[in-house]
């Protein structure tokens, strides 16, 4: 989803998992009269097919946000990442620093395990490839759909085996030594938010995740959950126009 001036500063905007380009409908229009906005489904998500590289690796997502940004000739670009969308972000301003002009971390995954995650990635991965095994697919399928509903997030009803697995196969790929590599940079100018009442990531692993990144700016709210992008979108914005008017 692609609004606002096209000849404005281009910010693409990077869900979670599982997420979409509605995670965003709050903050979006709060920049696009003077930011272009680009909302992405990631492969596997919303509207996107799967791609087996971008479902299951940070830098496999962050090529396809890259070859996006090409596509819609977009040379210089900040990326936004919510939850484990910040390891894409992270990612590609890490990797690609000469296109990326600002980061911002948003209720992101940080440098250790969080509670929300529940299992270890290779857990999530095991338990994707289960999905194929006839006898377990129906039972797994229930088991998915009540972790869903319990966490709130979208799905539980109309995700299939099929479905399900590409989900754990990307969550699954939550690469902490991938973050702990990038964080030691060269990074852009750094936006990190998060909440002190967030139920999917703990404020201690946020906080060192703002020590490791200590030119960033850091924004803590001491309510707001875990989807800023939500809740907090008016302050999310203002901080971001405030970083891309000092480009």
């Amino acid at each position: 989803m692609d609004e606002g001036p096209r000849e404005a500063p281009a910010l693409f905007m990077v869900p979670g998992v599982p997420g979409s380009v509605r995670d965003f409908r709050y903050l979006a229009p709060q920049l696009s009269d003077a930011v272009r906005v680009v909302r992405v489904d990631l492969p596997g998500f919303g509207g996107s097919a799967p791609v087996d590289d971008a479902v299951e690796t940070f830098p496999g997502r962050a090529r396809v946000v890259l070859a996006l940004a090409d596509h819609l000739g977009v040379s210089r670009l900040s990326v936004l990442g919510h939850s484990m969308g910040g390891g894409t972000a992270l990612a590609l301003a890490s990797r690609h620093p000469d296109r990326v002009g600002l980061l911002v971390l948003v209720a992101s995954l940080a440098l250790s395990r969080h509670r929300g995650l529940g299992l270890p990635p290779r857990a999530f991965r095991l338990l994707a490839a289960s999905f194929s095994v006839p006898g377990l697919r129906g039972w797994l399928v229930e088991k998915s759909r009540e972790a869903y509903r319990k966490r709130r997030f979208p799905g539980a009803e109309t995700l299939d085996a099929a479905g399900f697995a590409v989900q754990l196969r990307a969550i699954g790929a939550a690469d902490y030594a991938l973050m702990r590599r990038a964080v030691r940079g060269p990074l852009p100018p750094t936006i990190l938010a998060y909440a002190r009442d967030d139920h999917m990531i703990e404020t201690h692993l946020s906080e060192e995740l703002a020590r490791a990144l200590p030119h960033a700016r850091v924004i803590a709210f001491d309510e707001g959950g875990h989807n800023l992008q939500k809740t907090r979108a008016r302050e999310l914005a203002a901080a971001i126009r405030e970083e891309l008017a000092r480009r």
